[in-house]
């Protein structure tokens, strides 16, 4: 007598958990977010919740003082702080394994110099050239905590907690100390002494992204001593060209200082730079630089 064959029954498919179904498919059509920004966390959602709050906050004495001034400054401000969340958004969702997918204290610490320089350049934009009106008082002490009490702690705390630094945390030290670093300039030339050509040694930077030198290259020029020395005296004079308390002659020699350094500045950065010094690039540089930092610029 022939055994009877069992009929095989079709394999059990498992339902994929919530997780991963959000790792591995996009999110549903109609999201306001970009696709790799539509898992935020609840980290970066506190940290642009306070910063939004902090900005309209600083904007309730422009509106007393002037309606239209007071508009200007909320969509400078607003309009910079949120850009920078939003790539900030898409680093957290384009973190490689091992890598955190969101934000932490020491993080807000560094974000908090990205705040200050929005709130600093729309000051600068929206507030009348007086140093000793509320622009400047608003502006000055937000650059001056931002480039020395933030800059000087963020890092050592940054080594002492438990992950340790992070790759998208070296890349913002650098981004959101230049992007102050501008916004103070910036504030010295609309509230203060300074000319508008003091605008261009900031910019280089700026400048050198939009090229083809490749992003490694550009970071590692100002992560030198050479930039950061010549960071500090560039911060330094344009804090004195508008300090709401400072007499007449630190401000005028804020501003020859100044142009005196002008002409030493640009030619330091732009010798620093790979596209002065033949032999340096390469396609690895290359490939690897626009690695370094895709979560951010892609």
């Amino acid at each position: 007598m022939k055994a009877r064959r069992r009929r095989r029954s079709p394999p059990i498919r498992r339902s994929l958990s919530g997780e991963t179904i959000g790792r591995e498919s996009p999110p549903p059509p109609g999201t306001i977010l970009a696709s790799s920004c539509a898992s935020v966390r609840t980290g970066w959602v506190r940290i642009t919740g306070v910063g939004v709050v902090a900005i309209l906050s600083a904007s309730v004495l422009f509106v007393k003082d002037e309606r239209r001034r007071g508009a200007g400054f909320t969509a400078v401000a607003l309009g910079s702080f949120l850009f920078q969340q939003f790539l900030v958004a898409r680093a957290l969702a384009r973190s490689k394994e091992g890598e955190p997918d969101d934000l932490d204290a020491v993080d807000a610490l560094t974000l908090s110099r990205g705040l200050g320089a929005s709130i600093v350049a729309a000051a600068a934009f929206a507030g009348p050239r007086d140093r000793r009106r509320y622009a400047a008082k608003l502006a000055w002490p937000l650059a001056l905590t931002g480039s020395t009490l933030t800059d000087w702690i963020d890092g050592p705390l940054a080594r002492r907690r438990g992950r340790g630094p992070t790759r998208l945390g070296r890349v913002l030290d650098l981004e959101l100390d230049s992007w102050l670093t501008l916004a103070t300039t910036l504030a010295g030339e609309r509230l203060g002494t300074l000319d508008a050509i003091c605008l261009i040694t900031p910019s280089l930077r700026y400048l050198a992204m939009a090229s083809p030198i490749p992003y490694e290259d550009v970071h590692a020029v100002g992560k030198s001593d050479r930039a950061r020395n010549l960071g500090i005296t560039q911060m330094a004079l344009a804090l004195a060209s508008f300090a709401p308390f400072a007499g007449a002659a630190t401000t005028a020699v804020a501003r020859i200082a100044s142009l005196v350094l002008l002409p030493i500045h640009v030619s330091a950065l732009a010798a620093a730079l790979p596209v002065f010094r033949p032999g340096r690039q390469s396609e690895s540089a290359s490939t690897s630089g626009r690695a370094m930092t895709s979560s951010i610029t892609s």
